[in-house]
Order: C-alpha cells, then sequence, then structure tokens
C-alpha cells in the first residue's frame, strides 16, 4: 500500500514516516521547504505546497491513503495565513484524493479545535468547536476538522486525530515544544510562568494513526491525549535529567502579560520567535486538565507512556544529535 503524507518533515511527519516504513508501507511525501530530517529515508518525494491542488493531486497520485499533516502552528491572535494553510489545504485536499482516488485520508487537528471549557468537566469528542474563536489557529483547526467530517463518504472516508501538546525524539529542527525543553535544559528560562499542558508523546500519537488506516471509524473524530503536568514539573523533571536547574521564580499571571507585549516586540523587530506571547499564556491557564482519551484507546489501541519516559527519551535523543 501507497501512502501519502502531507507535512512530513515537521515533528510528527518524520516520526509518522520512520514508523510507516518499518511496518512496510511504501511513503511519498509532499515537500515544501526542507527534507531535514528525512534525508536517509526511501521516500518518495513531491515538491510541491499544501494550498496547490494541483501539487496535491500529484501527491495523492497513486495512493490509498493520505495523512494530513501539514499545518500552520502560530502562537499569536491574528495570523492570517492560519486560514489558507490550515482550512484552505483541507477543501483543496478532499478534491485532490477524490480525483486521484484515495480511499482514506487522516486529518491531524489539533486539542485546541475544542472548546476547553467548562474546565471541571471532562473534555471528550463531544466538545463543541472552537468556530468562532479569535484565535487564528483554534478557528482554523476546528474549521479545517469540520469540513473534514462533513465530508467522509463511502467514496471517501476520512478520520480525524486531535493531539494535545506533542514532544518526543526525531525532533529535527525543532517544534516550538521541543525548543521550550531545550531551554529549559540550557537554563535560558529566567523564569516560570503558571499553567501546564496535557503532553503526549509522537510515537504514541504515531502509533494511534497508524491503526486509524484500518479501525478508524469514517466521519469520526480522536483525541490523543497523555497527562497534564504543569510547567514546574516539566522543568524539575529537565533537572533531574541532568538538566540546568528548574527557575525558582514564578511570575504571576498579570507581570507574564506585562512582559508579553515586550517580548512580542523584540521578537518583531529581530524576527525571532518569543519567548511566549498573551496567546500561549491563555493557553498555558486554560488547559484543560482532564482530557480523555478512552474512545481512543477503545477503536485505536491507544496507549500513551508516561511523562517522565517521553522527556527522558527526548531529552536523550537531543543529546545523540548534539542539540544539547
Amino acid at each position: 500500500m501507497k501512502i501519502a503524507v502531507t507535512g512530513a518533515s515537521g515533528h510528527v511527519g518524520a516520526n509518522l514516516c520512520r514508523m510507516l516504513l518499518e511496518q512496510g508501507y511504501e511513503v511519498k511525501a509532499l515537500i515544501h521547504n526542507s527534507i531535514k530530517g528525512l534525508e536517509n529515508l526511501d521516500l518518495e518525494y513531491v515538491n510541491g505546497d499544501v494550498t496547490s491542488e494541483a501539487d496535491l493531486r500529484k501527491l495523492c497520485k497513486g495512493c490509498s491513503i493520505v495523512f494530513h499533516l501539514a499545518a500552520l502552528i502560530s502562537i499569536r491572535k491574528s495570523d492570517e495565513r492560519c486560514h489558507m494553510v490550515n482550512v484552505d489545504s483541507c477543501i483543496k485536499l478532499l478534491r485532490a484524493a477524490k480525483e486521484e482516488g484515495v480511499r482514506r485520508i487522516i486529518h491531524f487537528s489539533s486539542i485546541h479545535a475544542f472548546n476547553h471549557t467548562p474546565l471541571g468537566e471532562v473534555l471528550d469528542e463531544k466538545r463543541d468547536l472552537m468556530l468562532k474563536s479569535n484565535v487564528s489557529y483554534n478557528c482554523s483547526k476546528a474549521l479545517g476538522q469540520k469540513i473534514m467530517i462533513e465530508n467522509s463518504s463511502p467514496e471517501l472516508e476520512t478520520v480525524v486525530l486531535n493531539p494535545t501538546a506533542v514532544i518526543g525524539p526525531n525532533d529535527f529542527k525543532p517544534s516550538l515544544l521541543g525548543n521550550a525543553v531545550l531551554r529549559c535544559y540550557r537554563g535560558q528560562n529566567p523564569s516560570l510562568v503558571p499553567g501546564g499542558y496535557d503532553w503526549v508523546d509522537v510515537r504514541d500519537v504515531c502509533s494511534a494513526a497508524i491503526n486509524a488506516i484500518g479501525n478508524g471509524v469514517p466521519g469520526e473524530c480522536y483525541l490523543l491525549g497523555g497527562s497534564w503536568q504543569s510547567l514546574k514539573t516539566m522543568a524539575d523533571t529537565v533537572e533531574k535529567l541532568g538538566g540546568h536547574k528548574a527557575p525558582w521564580l514564578s511570575l504571576p499571571g498579570w507581570i507574564a502579560y506585562i512582559g508579553a507585549a515586550f517580548l512580542n516586540l523584540h521578537a518583531s523587530l529581530t524576527g525571532s520567535i518569543p519567548l511566549y506571547t498573551a496567546m500561549s499564556l491563555e493557553t498555558l491557564k486554560d488547559s484543560h486538565r482532564n482530557i480523555s482519551h478512552l474512545k481512543a484507546s477503545k477503536t485505536l489501541n491507544y496507549k500513551p507512556r508516561p511523562f517522565e519516559e517521553t522527556m527522558a527519551d527526548t531529552i536523550q535523543w537531543f543529546k545523540e544529535n548534539n542539540y544539547i
């Protein structure tokens, strides 16, 4: 079976391509800017852009399954390109896949596609989508998910996956969360901010994704979570694994919000990625602590490993590959 992958050079994509090849699948990868992390893999490359329907048709040609991972992750409230990459690509991929006879699309959405409030109740697949969110990323992922689910048909089945905060090995670029781990290890964070994430291992996400080829129910979505851990716990865990001593200072939320304005200004002037933004602070503060992956466990044989094991393997991979 030949499988197409968009976003193949990203963190999840690099791990997924490796797993697919290990399990004997042929893999065809859409490449936009870089093949970093994929250089030595036996892949068929298609140079193109996920916003081009013609390029997506080239990718889909001869494939039975498409994993749609390509997305623009933004930590800013307003980001116009999010809609183009995260929403328009879904519409174009559906058309391209139908034209080329693809059987199933497995679409990667996000936990941020769902409304997290009320925080006191379990968050599962029944939650409303953030279709009217004023945060570009959340709204775009919700719209993309809605489009994929509503267009599932016997002719072209769609399955949607909703991972939480993904960390783990084979993080070549590295990702935003990978960079956060590296900053902690190097002692580059002068202080901590309130909140945390539901962290999940990239390898567990990819295993569930591959199981969705045969077991995912068309027109359904599946939450892929791990366990909620505070940034303080993350920093303490990194310290135990040989990293820099965890910051003793934890800023109150209101001070962190003031600091975010100056960090955004500095990032705009230097072209760098800000340490945190007002949006990322809101995400940390409102990150849900009780996300259910029961549906994925039952249907996709999803078994997330402990946070400490993931963090140890992540740090070890960064060491072996000279990031730290």
